[in-house]
Protein backbone atom coordinates (compact mmCIF):
# COMPACT_ATOMS: atom_id res chain seq x y z
CA UNK A 1 0.00 0.00 0.00
CA UNK A 2 1.54 3.62 -0.92
CA UNK A 3 1.68 4.87 2.58
CA UNK A 4 2.48 8.29 1.64
CA UNK A 5 -0.35 8.31 -0.48
CA UNK A 6 -2.59 7.44 2.26
CA UNK A 7 -0.72 9.96 4.97
CA UNK A 8 -1.00 13.06 1.99
CA UNK A 9 -4.91 12.10 1.75
CA UNK A 10 -5.64 11.86 5.65
CA UNK A 11 -3.94 15.01 6.25
CA UNK A 12 -6.07 16.88 3.25
CA UNK A 13 -9.61 15.51 4.18
CA UNK A 14 -12.10 17.62 5.99
CA UNK A 15 -13.04 16.23 9.45
CA UNK A 16 -16.60 16.87 7.86
CA UNK A 17 -15.78 14.34 5.45
CA UNK A 18 -14.21 11.69 7.76
CA UNK A 19 -17.38 9.72 8.20
CA UNK A 20 -17.97 9.36 5.06
CA UNK A 21 -14.61 8.54 3.44
CA UNK A 22 -13.91 5.37 5.92
CA UNK A 23 -17.75 4.38 5.18
CA UNK A 24 -16.26 4.63 1.62
CA UNK A 25 -13.13 3.09 2.09
CA UNK A 26 -14.46 -0.25 4.47
CA UNK A 27 -17.04 -0.89 1.70
CA UNK A 28 -14.26 -0.75 -1.39
CA UNK A 29 -10.93 -2.11 0.87
CA UNK A 30 -12.80 -4.23 3.02
CA UNK A 31 -15.96 -5.36 1.18
CA UNK A 32 -14.03 -5.02 -1.83
CA UNK A 33 -17.43 -3.35 -3.70
CA UNK A 34 -16.12 -0.57 -6.89
CA UNK A 35 -17.21 2.69 -5.53
CA UNK A 36 -16.88 4.00 -8.78
CA UNK A 37 -18.12 2.42 -12.02
CA UNK A 38 -17.50 3.90 -15.83
CA UNK A 39 -19.42 2.51 -18.24
CA UNK A 40 -18.14 3.89 -21.59
CA UNK A 41 -21.35 4.52 -23.29
CA UNK A 42 -19.73 7.15 -25.41
CA UNK A 43 -16.98 5.69 -27.17
CA UNK A 44 -16.41 8.98 -29.50
CA UNK A 45 -15.90 12.36 -29.43
CA UNK A 46 -16.65 15.60 -31.35
CA UNK A 47 -13.40 16.62 -31.53
CA UNK A 48 -10.46 15.49 -33.75
CA UNK A 49 -7.44 16.31 -30.98
CA UNK A 50 -4.31 14.34 -32.13
CA UNK A 51 -3.45 14.32 -28.35
CA UNK A 52 -6.14 12.17 -27.61
CA UNK A 53 -5.92 8.86 -28.22
CA UNK A 54 -9.25 8.46 -29.36
CA UNK A 55 -8.28 9.50 -32.59
CA UNK A 56 -6.26 6.29 -32.80
CA UNK A 57 -8.53 4.18 -32.89
CA UNK A 58 -8.72 2.27 -36.07
CA UNK A 59 -5.23 3.44 -37.10
CA UNK A 60 -2.72 2.71 -34.67
CA UNK A 61 -4.80 1.26 -32.23
CA UNK A 62 -6.14 -1.44 -34.63
CA UNK A 63 -8.51 -2.63 -32.20
CA UNK A 64 -9.95 0.30 -31.28
CA UNK A 65 -13.58 0.33 -32.23
CA UNK A 66 -15.69 4.17 -31.77
CA UNK A 67 -19.83 3.41 -31.01
CA UNK A 68 -22.21 5.23 -29.26
CA UNK A 69 -24.45 2.64 -27.27
CA UNK A 70 -28.48 2.86 -27.45
CA UNK A 71 -30.64 2.56 -24.70
CA UNK A 72 -31.49 -0.73 -25.90
CA UNK A 73 -28.14 -2.44 -24.89
CA UNK A 74 -28.19 0.12 -22.07
CA UNK A 75 -30.56 -1.66 -20.37
CA UNK A 76 -29.08 -5.08 -21.27
CA UNK A 77 -25.98 -4.13 -19.91
CA UNK A 78 -27.35 -2.22 -16.83
CA UNK A 79 -29.23 -5.34 -15.83
CA UNK A 80 -25.82 -7.42 -16.03
CA UNK A 81 -24.16 -5.19 -13.76
CA UNK A 82 -26.80 -3.99 -11.35
CA UNK A 83 -25.74 -5.69 -8.28
CA UNK A 84 -22.45 -3.16 -8.89
CA UNK A 85 -24.82 -0.38 -9.30
CA UNK A 86 -26.35 -0.84 -6.22
CA UNK A 87 -23.15 -0.38 -4.35
CA UNK A 88 -21.73 2.15 -5.83
CA UNK A 89 -21.62 5.66 -5.11
CA UNK A 90 -20.28 7.26 -8.19
CA UNK A 91 -21.11 6.71 -12.41
CA UNK A 92 -19.43 8.19 -15.17
CA UNK A 93 -20.51 7.52 -18.54
CA UNK A 94 -17.54 8.36 -20.46
CA UNK A 95 -14.21 9.10 -20.26
CA UNK A 96 -14.28 10.87 -23.80
CA UNK A 97 -18.13 13.22 -24.73
CA UNK A 98 -20.85 11.73 -22.61
CA UNK A 99 -23.22 14.44 -23.95
CA UNK A 100 -22.88 12.85 -27.61
CA UNK A 101 -25.10 10.02 -26.65
CA UNK A 102 -29.10 11.18 -27.16
CA UNK A 103 -30.07 8.65 -24.44
CA UNK A 104 -27.41 10.21 -21.75
CA UNK A 105 -30.11 11.46 -19.62
CA UNK A 106 -32.66 8.55 -19.80
CA UNK A 107 -29.79 6.33 -19.02
CA UNK A 108 -29.24 8.58 -15.59
CA UNK A 109 -32.42 7.80 -14.63
CA UNK A 110 -32.23 4.00 -15.01
CA UNK A 111 -29.26 4.01 -13.10
CA UNK A 112 -30.93 5.65 -10.61
CA UNK A 113 -34.01 4.10 -10.62
CA UNK A 114 -31.54 0.95 -8.94
CA UNK A 115 -29.58 3.31 -7.00
CA UNK A 116 -31.19 6.67 -5.56
CA UNK A 117 -28.20 7.71 -4.27
CA UNK A 118 -26.02 7.49 -7.03
CA UNK A 119 -23.87 10.68 -8.26
CA UNK A 120 -22.55 11.56 -11.42
CA UNK A 121 -19.53 13.07 -12.04
CA UNK A 122 -19.23 14.92 -15.23
CA UNK A 123 -16.48 15.55 -18.03
CA UNK A 124 -16.84 17.80 -21.15
CA UNK A 125 -15.22 20.12 -23.83
CA UNK A 126 -17.66 22.26 -23.37
CA UNK A 127 -19.02 22.67 -26.91
CA UNK A 128 -22.37 19.89 -26.71
CA UNK A 129 -22.83 22.39 -23.34
CA UNK A 130 -26.30 24.08 -24.49
CA UNK A 131 -28.56 25.89 -22.33
CA UNK A 132 -31.05 22.72 -22.93
CA UNK A 133 -28.25 20.01 -21.70
CA UNK A 134 -27.51 22.67 -18.54
CA UNK A 135 -30.85 22.36 -17.96
CA UNK A 136 -31.41 18.79 -17.72
CA UNK A 137 -28.13 18.40 -15.65
CA UNK A 138 -29.34 20.55 -13.45
CA UNK A 139 -31.97 18.40 -12.45
CA UNK A 140 -29.31 15.42 -11.97
CA UNK A 141 -27.06 14.62 -8.71
CA UNK A 142 -24.21 16.01 -11.02
CA UNK A 143 -21.25 16.32 -8.18
CA UNK A 144 -18.65 18.46 -10.57
CA UNK A 145 -18.74 19.26 -14.16
CA UNK A 146 -15.16 19.03 -15.18
CA UNK A 147 -14.80 21.06 -18.21
CA UNK A 148 -11.12 20.57 -20.44
CA UNK A 149 -9.71 24.32 -20.75
CA UNK A 150 -6.15 24.19 -21.94
CA UNK A 151 -5.10 27.60 -21.86
CA UNK A 152 -6.10 31.19 -21.15
CA UNK A 153 -5.76 32.77 -24.59
CA UNK A 154 -8.09 31.71 -27.61
CA UNK A 155 -5.48 31.04 -29.84
CA UNK A 156 -3.21 28.73 -27.38
CA UNK A 157 -6.54 26.47 -26.72
CA UNK A 158 -7.48 26.36 -30.29
CA UNK A 159 -4.54 25.32 -31.42
CA UNK A 160 -3.94 22.44 -28.93
CA UNK A 161 -7.88 21.05 -28.88
CA UNK A 162 -8.72 20.47 -32.40
CA UNK A 163 -12.08 21.80 -33.58
CA UNK A 164 -12.95 23.51 -30.33
CA UNK A 165 -14.33 27.38 -30.25
CA UNK A 166 -13.19 29.09 -27.30
CA UNK A 167 -16.01 31.67 -27.70
CA UNK A 168 -18.52 28.08 -26.88
CA UNK A 169 -16.74 27.52 -23.61
CA UNK A 170 -17.09 30.91 -22.50
CA UNK A 171 -20.67 30.92 -23.19
CA UNK A 172 -20.87 27.15 -21.80
CA UNK A 173 -19.35 29.18 -18.70
CA UNK A 174 -22.13 32.31 -18.52
CA UNK A 175 -25.12 29.40 -18.82
CA UNK A 176 -24.14 27.61 -16.17
CA UNK A 177 -23.75 30.90 -13.93
CA UNK A 178 -27.16 31.39 -15.15
CA UNK A 179 -28.57 27.74 -14.13
CA UNK A 180 -26.64 28.60 -10.55
CA UNK A 181 -24.38 25.60 -10.97
CA UNK A 182 -21.23 27.17 -11.64
CA UNK A 183 -20.18 26.27 -7.91
CA UNK A 184 -19.88 22.76 -9.77
CA UNK A 185 -17.63 23.73 -12.32
CA UNK A 186 -14.00 22.63 -12.34
CA UNK A 187 -11.53 22.78 -15.31
CA UNK A 188 -8.62 20.89 -16.04
CA UNK A 189 -5.72 22.41 -18.04
CA UNK A 190 -3.57 20.14 -19.91
CA UNK A 191 0.12 21.20 -19.40
CA UNK A 192 2.60 21.54 -21.98
CA UNK A 193 5.38 23.86 -23.57
CA UNK A 194 2.71 25.82 -25.60
CA UNK A 195 0.82 26.67 -22.84
CA UNK A 196 2.53 26.21 -19.00
CA UNK A 197 3.02 30.54 -19.35
CA UNK A 198 0.10 31.39 -18.93
CA UNK A 199 -1.05 29.15 -15.94
CA UNK A 200 -0.65 32.14 -13.41
CA UNK A 201 -3.15 34.50 -15.27
CA UNK A 202 -5.44 31.58 -16.16
CA UNK A 203 -5.85 31.01 -12.22
CA UNK A 204 -6.95 34.85 -11.63
CA UNK A 205 -9.21 34.35 -15.00
CA UNK A 206 -11.09 31.25 -13.88
CA UNK A 207 -11.26 33.15 -10.71
CA UNK A 208 -13.54 35.97 -12.31
CA UNK A 209 -16.04 33.07 -13.96
CA UNK A 210 -16.50 31.68 -10.18
CA UNK A 211 -15.00 28.96 -10.44
CA UNK A 212 -12.68 27.38 -7.46
CA UNK A 213 -11.07 24.42 -8.50
CA UNK A 214 -8.43 23.72 -11.29
CA UNK A 215 -6.96 20.15 -12.04
CA UNK A 216 -3.86 20.11 -14.19
CA UNK A 217 -2.27 17.41 -16.12
CA UNK A 218 0.94 17.09 -18.27
CA UNK A 219 0.47 16.48 -22.07
CA UNK A 220 0.28 12.19 -22.18
CA UNK A 221 1.99 11.03 -25.47
CA UNK A 222 0.83 8.38 -27.22
CA UNK A 223 2.41 7.96 -30.47
CA UNK A 224 5.91 10.00 -30.33
CA UNK A 225 3.53 12.51 -32.34
CA UNK A 226 4.02 15.01 -29.34
CA UNK A 227 7.14 14.22 -28.44
CA UNK A 228 8.88 17.18 -27.14
CA UNK A 229 6.07 19.15 -26.13
CA UNK A 230 5.60 17.80 -22.55
CA UNK A 231 7.14 19.12 -19.54
CA UNK A 232 8.19 16.87 -17.48
CA UNK A 233 11.89 14.68 -17.74
CA UNK A 234 14.10 12.67 -15.76
CA UNK A 235 16.23 15.40 -14.23
CA UNK A 236 12.84 17.90 -13.86
CA UNK A 237 11.72 21.18 -15.00
CA UNK A 238 12.64 24.01 -12.42
CA UNK A 239 11.02 26.64 -15.27
CA UNK A 240 7.20 24.64 -14.98
CA UNK A 241 7.67 24.38 -11.07
CA UNK A 242 8.43 28.28 -10.59
CA UNK A 243 5.18 28.66 -12.61
CA UNK A 244 3.33 26.16 -10.34
CA UNK A 245 4.74 27.99 -7.02
CA UNK A 246 3.83 31.54 -8.61
CA UNK A 247 0.34 29.99 -9.65
CA UNK A 248 -0.62 28.30 -6.20
CA UNK A 249 0.23 31.96 -4.81
CA UNK A 250 -3.00 33.22 -6.88
CA UNK A 251 -4.87 30.19 -6.02
CA UNK A 252 -4.57 31.12 -2.08
CA UNK A 253 -4.83 34.92 -3.10
CA UNK A 254 -8.22 34.04 -4.52
CA UNK A 255 -9.69 31.51 -2.37
CA UNK A 256 -9.47 28.38 -4.67
CA UNK A 257 -8.22 25.07 -4.61
CA UNK A 258 -4.99 23.55 -7.78
CA UNK A 259 -4.19 20.11 -8.36
CA UNK A 260 -0.59 19.94 -10.11
CA UNK A 261 0.93 17.11 -11.24
CA UNK A 262 5.04 16.08 -10.45
CA UNK A 263 7.22 16.85 -12.69
CA UNK A 264 10.20 13.78 -12.18
CA UNK A 265 8.43 10.68 -12.86
CA UNK A 266 8.38 8.47 -9.25
CA UNK A 267 6.89 5.32 -9.71
CA UNK A 268 3.36 5.81 -7.45
CA UNK A 269 1.03 3.34 -9.28
CA UNK A 270 -2.20 4.75 -10.47
CA UNK A 271 -5.63 4.87 -8.89
CA UNK A 272 -7.67 4.06 -12.53
CA UNK A 273 -7.72 0.22 -11.48
CA UNK A 274 -9.50 0.82 -8.35
CA UNK A 275 -12.94 1.69 -10.72
CA UNK A 276 -15.01 -0.80 -12.09
CA UNK A 277 -14.56 -0.02 -15.83
CA UNK A 278 -17.05 -1.65 -17.99
CA UNK A 279 -16.56 -1.15 -21.53
CA UNK A 280 -19.31 -0.76 -24.44
CA UNK A 281 -19.08 -4.32 -25.51
CA UNK A 282 -19.08 -5.25 -21.90
CA UNK A 283 -15.41 -5.73 -21.34
CA UNK A 284 -13.97 -5.12 -18.20
CA UNK A 285 -10.39 -3.51 -17.83
CA UNK A 286 -8.46 -1.52 -15.90
CA UNK A 287 -9.20 1.52 -17.56
CA UNK A 288 -10.75 2.69 -21.24
CA UNK A 289 -6.72 2.75 -21.92
CA UNK A 290 -6.07 -1.24 -21.34
CA UNK A 291 -9.36 -1.98 -22.96
CA UNK A 292 -7.65 -1.63 -26.08
CA UNK A 293 -4.26 -1.92 -27.53
CA UNK A 294 -2.78 1.54 -26.66
CA UNK A 295 0.58 2.96 -27.79
CA UNK A 296 2.42 4.85 -24.66
CA UNK A 297 5.62 7.02 -25.73
CA UNK A 298 7.94 7.43 -22.75
CA UNK A 299 10.97 9.47 -23.46
CA UNK A 300 11.10 8.20 -26.98
CA UNK A 301 10.16 4.49 -26.11
CA UNK A 302 6.97 3.62 -27.94
CA UNK A 303 5.31 0.40 -26.19
CA UNK A 304 2.12 -0.71 -27.18
CA UNK A 305 0.11 -2.62 -24.67
CA UNK A 306 -1.88 -5.39 -24.78
CA UNK A 307 -4.94 -5.27 -23.74
CA UNK A 308 -5.82 -6.18 -20.19
CA UNK A 309 -9.47 -7.69 -19.75
CA UNK A 310 -10.73 -9.49 -16.67
CA UNK A 311 -13.99 -11.01 -18.18
CA UNK A 312 -17.07 -10.00 -19.69
CA UNK A 313 -20.32 -8.82 -17.83
CA UNK A 314 -22.27 -11.10 -20.53
CA UNK A 315 -20.43 -13.75 -19.39
CA UNK A 316 -19.79 -13.25 -16.12
CA UNK A 317 -21.27 -11.97 -12.47
CA UNK A 318 -19.82 -8.32 -12.53
CA UNK A 319 -18.42 -8.42 -8.91
CA UNK A 320 -17.10 -11.67 -9.51
CA UNK A 321 -14.94 -10.11 -12.43
CA UNK A 322 -14.01 -7.29 -10.12
CA UNK A 323 -12.97 -9.36 -7.42
CA UNK A 324 -11.31 -12.14 -9.60
CA UNK A 325 -7.75 -12.62 -8.78
CA UNK A 326 -6.13 -11.03 -12.03
CA UNK A 327 -8.24 -8.09 -11.32
CA UNK A 328 -7.23 -7.87 -7.46
CA UNK A 329 -3.51 -8.58 -8.11
CA UNK A 330 -3.48 -5.52 -10.69
CA UNK A 331 -4.83 -3.33 -8.12
CA UNK A 332 -2.87 -4.21 -5.72
CA UNK A 333 0.32 -3.80 -7.31
CA UNK A 334 -0.37 -0.45 -8.08
CA UNK A 335 -1.08 0.32 -4.15
CA UNK A 336 2.03 -0.97 -3.73
CA UNK A 337 3.87 1.26 -6.30
CA UNK A 338 4.20 -1.43 -8.37
CA UNK A 339 3.97 -0.92 -12.55
CA UNK A 340 2.12 -4.03 -14.45
CA UNK A 341 4.20 -4.41 -17.39
CA UNK A 342 1.29 -3.28 -19.34
CA UNK A 343 1.48 0.22 -17.41
CA UNK A 344 5.48 0.98 -17.78
CA UNK A 345 4.95 3.56 -20.59
CA UNK A 346 1.98 5.24 -19.20
CA UNK A 347 2.94 8.63 -17.65
CA UNK A 348 -0.47 8.08 -14.58
CA UNK A 349 1.76 5.07 -12.81
CA UNK A 350 4.73 7.64 -12.45
CA UNK A 351 2.28 10.54 -10.77
CA UNK A 352 2.83 12.76 -14.06
CA UNK A 353 -0.89 12.64 -14.68
CA UNK A 354 -3.98 12.56 -12.26
CA UNK A 355 -4.00 9.59 -10.22
CA UNK A 356 -1.57 11.42 -7.75
CA UNK A 357 -1.54 15.17 -8.04
CA UNK A 358 -1.24 17.28 -5.55
CA UNK A 359 -3.48 20.10 -3.66
CA UNK A 360 -2.89 23.34 -2.95
CA UNK A 361 -5.18 25.72 -1.53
Amino acid sequence: MNTKYLRYKLFNTPLSEYYARVKTGYKHYIQNYPTTILLQTVTACNLPCTHCFINNFGKEIVDGKKNIMGMKDFTVLLGKIEKAVKHAEYMNFSSFEALLNKHLFQMMEAVLAINPKMKFPFLSNAMLLTPENISKLKKMPITEINISLDGLKKETVEAFKTGVDHSKILEAFCNLEKESMIDKVAVTFVAHKQNISELPDYVDFVHSLHIKRIYVNNLMSFTGLHKGRYLYSPAGNAYAENIFKEAVQRVRKNGMEIWLPGMIPEVTGCTQPEVLFINYNGDVAPCDYLAVSTPFEYFGDVQISKPVIYGNVYKEDVLAIYRSKRADEFRKMHRANTLPPECSHCIDGYGLMCSKRRLFN
